[in-house]
């Protein structure tokens, strides 16, 4: 069976390791002083978080313009695609999606925008099953249900700064400074979009062991495909690597979380993205 004519654009919080064929990234921007930069293109991922450690130069975050979303899907729709997809991080998270689902009367349905629900390896892996379907001949409507499947199969758990999680309001400040000073570590997971607490650990080492343990309650011993996902401390994914070892799983892939996403939850995000391999084609 031949190529679906679909295209997919999706935006930049899905952290994609390379370019993908027969889709358009729309950038997120990051704000610093009176100029936004596109997160992909124009800031040094290191110096970001240099910054962000050091407290230097703390910025804001936008979505991008919407006529850059308009654009990305008249590109696709001239290449000669019939319908395009649109595979947005949750609109918890930013209005992307929100201002994305405004375009689809616009496109008289040749346009469909996706809530994932997810940022990161959650969003990047829901794109591969979906150009895997496009590959495959299936229809819009097959497609669109595959990923969707997929989607509510995820499940997430994660670590972040304690800082920044007190800054967005996740935890009181008063909490956060008792958690630094007794180096207790809170675990959160991802819930329909929502950012959650699961428990709290003492000991870094001690909270990233508990990650697998996570995906143990969910799925029991499941075959998953499995992400990690950091933001400057590539020395933990190893430690999470061996964890994960020890019960028997394996990650598919490790992407570093960007600007847009790592202003929000800070330098030391270490992340555990599970999905069902059942589930996946």
């Amino acid at each position: 069976m031949s190529r679906s004519k679909i295209g997919v654009v999706f935006d930049s919080s899905a952290y994609a390791p390379k370019p993908l064929e027969h889709t358009r990234v729309v950038e997120l921007r990051v704000n610093k002083g009176d100029r936004s930069y596109k997160e992909l293109t124009e800031i040094d991922w290191d110096e970001f978080y240099k910054d962000l450690r050091e407290k230097k130069n703390i910025p804001t975050t936008s979505a991008a313009p919407i006529e850059e979303v308009r654009s990305a899907i008249n590109e696709l729709l001239d290449e000669g695609n019939d319908n395009v997809i649109g595979i947005w991080l949750s609109k918890h998270f930013s209005v992307t999606f929100e201002e994305a689902k405004m375009l689809e009367s616009e496109f008289n349905g040749k346009f469909i925008a996706l809530d994932t629900k997810l940022v990161a390896a959650g969003p990047y892996r829901m794109i591969l099953e979906t150009l895997k379907a496009i590959d495959l001949g299936w229809s819009l409507d097959e497609v669109v249900n595959h990923v969707i499947e997929v989607r509510d199969a995820y499940q997430t758990i994660f670590l972040a700064s304690i800082e920044h999680l007190a800054k967005g309001g996740r935890i009181g400040k008063a909490q956060a400074l008792a958690g630094n000073l007794l180096h207790f570590q809170p675990l959160l997971f991802v819930d329909d979009g929502m950012v959650n607490s699961y428990k709290v650990v003492r000991g870094r080492k001690a909270a990233i062991k508990e990650m697998p343990q996570f995906m143990i309650k969910n799925f029991g011993h499941e075959q998953l495909f499995l992400d990690i996902v950091w933001s400057d401390n590539f020395d933990e994914v190893s430690v999470l690597e061996q964890f994960l070892e020890e019960n028997g799983m394996k990650r598919q892939d490790v992407l570093r979380l960007g600007p847009v996403i790592g202003t929000h939850l800070g330098p030391d995000l270490l992340a555990l993205f599970g999905v069902p391999t059942k589930v996946m084609l």
